[in-house]
């Protein structure tokens, strides 16, 4: 007899209930299952992928430089909310504070950090930042200043799909000889279809792609939740017509390993989709977020200077051994092969709609 992780029976509890079950279902249980999904965990995330954040402080503190202008874009109010969704060990909350510390002061005093997550990890004492357990923005209200997220919106669970005789039919996830699943059937919503009407894309026969539904209760979410400033989102994805070139964009993470099969150790390995800020940007829009800026994260954190804090390391009293690991992982923030495709997105509310921010003062290449 096999035996079955927690969260693996909960699935499997589920699809002998309902006879199949959306993979957007699936993946909910996979990732945020109190019963053992991956964020819920106690493992150790850093084992199985990196950030940015995670990579090297110098992110933070050039992200830190674009905060420091919105606040002065909003006349420089005494108190300027950055909530961080999805914080998870605190990396970025910490080299975004201390920077600001170091180089601005002023904004430094305005700054009022909270670093929010489904299951907050790692270090959790930081006199400048206030760390809460949250799913979502439903806790917060009257936000002044700017939402920030860095690699969430990837872990929104998908519905996922295939064109079949000229048709959009949903996938799936059922048993058959006892073993998890694909079967496709009509959608399980109509959004799903409608999603994909909205973005005028011509799909060929046996096409698969994802759907991220979640994307519409977001954007409601952030514009109830921001009274007057701004959102950026920095994450893996691109626009439709990119994303739906190619078919499925699903992957999974397991030791830093890429994986495409989400049925494997579930639980224990992390599933992502990329996001089409196409829809997130259309969707934004009709909540009232204008977007003002989209580039890449090479793009962005080059416009913010990163050059010059790369040139900054030949100055560090350091050793050559130190000194070319450093070089190393900052290279990695602005590396195609590594973090510099990631797609960068500036929100604004309650602003002129052609306010300008330092960050995409240059369009990507």
């Amino acid at each position: 007899m096999t035996l079955h992780s927690a969260v693996e029976q909960e699935i499997r509890t589920l699809i002998r209930q309902y006879g199949r079950i959306t993979f957007a279902q699936f993946m909910q249980a996979a990732l945020y299952s109190r019963r053992g999904g991956f964020y819920a965990s106690d493992a150790r995330i850093d084992a199985h992928f990196g950030t940015s954040a995670m990579t090297h402080p110098a992110f933070g503190a050039l992200i830190a430089r674009q905060l420091s202008e919105m606040w002065h874009l909003l006349g420089a109010p005494r108190a300027f909310d950055v909530i961080e969704v999805g914080s998870g060990d605190g990396s970025l909350a910490r080299s975004i504070v201390d920077a600001c510390r170091r180089t601005a002061p002023d904004f430094a005093q305005a700054l009022c950090y909270v670093a929010a997550d489904f299951e907050p990890r790692g270090p959790r004492s930081h006199p400048d930042i206030r760390r809460v357990k949250a799913e979502g923005l439903a806790a917060f209200r009257n936000v002044v200043g700017c939402i920030l997220t860095n690699e969430l919106i990837d872990n929104f669970p998908v519905h996922r799909f295939s064109v079949r005789d000229g048709r959009i039919e949903e996938i799936f996830v059922t048993v058959e000889n006892g073993e998890l699943a694909e079967v496709l059937g009509e959608p399980s919503s109509p959004r799903i279809e409608e999603r994909i009407a909205s973005l005028g894309l011509d799909l060929p026969e046996g096409f698969r792609g994802e759907v991220n539904l979640r994307l519409e209760d977001w954007t409601r979410e952030l514009a109830r939740a921001l009274d007057r400033g701004f959102v950026l989102t920095i994450d893996y994805g691109g626009t439709a017509s990119e994303l739906y070139c190619g078919g499925d964009t699903l992957v999974c993470y397991h030791r830093h390993a890429v994986r495409q099969d989400p049925y494997r150790d579930i639980g224990r390995q992390d599933i992502t989709c990329h996001v089409d800020f196409t829809s997130l940007m259309r969707l934004g829009e009709r909540h009232g977020l204008t977007t003002v800026g989209y580039t890449t994260q090479r793009q962005f954190l080059t416009n913010l200077g990163f050059p010059s804090l790369l040139a900054a390391l030949e100055t560090q009293d350091v050793s050559a051994a130190r000194g070319a690991l450093s070089r190393l992982a900052m290279n990695a923030l602005v590396d195609p092969q590594d973090y510099g495709d990631l797609e960068v997105l500036a929100q604004a509310k309650g602003l002129a709609r052609d306010v300008r921010l330092a960050g995409f003062a240059r369009p990507a290449p």
